[in-house]
């Protein structure tokens, strides 16, 4: 019995962790890739605009635009980039 509270109290314990909430999630990706374009163009980060596109298979595309060049991320649920490519380049 003894054994069994403390996983009783962590059981109850991770039920009252909220998931982050998928607008949560978009913003935190957008940043991600936003900074990461910005060191790529060694620009600061106020002259890149991102925007979350899509998510398919765990990973998310954020396009993030200098300019008029544009830059697609893809980034896991972590907000993590994965790598980054230029379109129409």
């Amino acid at each position: 019995m003894r054994l069994l509270l403390p996983i009783l109290f962590l059981a109850q314990l991770s039920a009252c962790v909220e998931a982050e909430s998928p607008a949560i999630l978009h913003t935190r990706q957008e940043a991600a890739c936003t900074a990461v374009i910005a060191a790529h163009i060694q620009r600061p980060a106020s002259e890149v605009a991102s925007r979350w596109l899509s998510e398919a298979g765990g990973v998310a595309q954020v396009e993030a635009r200098d300019g008029s060049r544009r830059h697609i991320c893809n980034l896991d649920s972590s907000a993590r980039v994965l790598g980054y490519s230029h379109p129409n380049a």
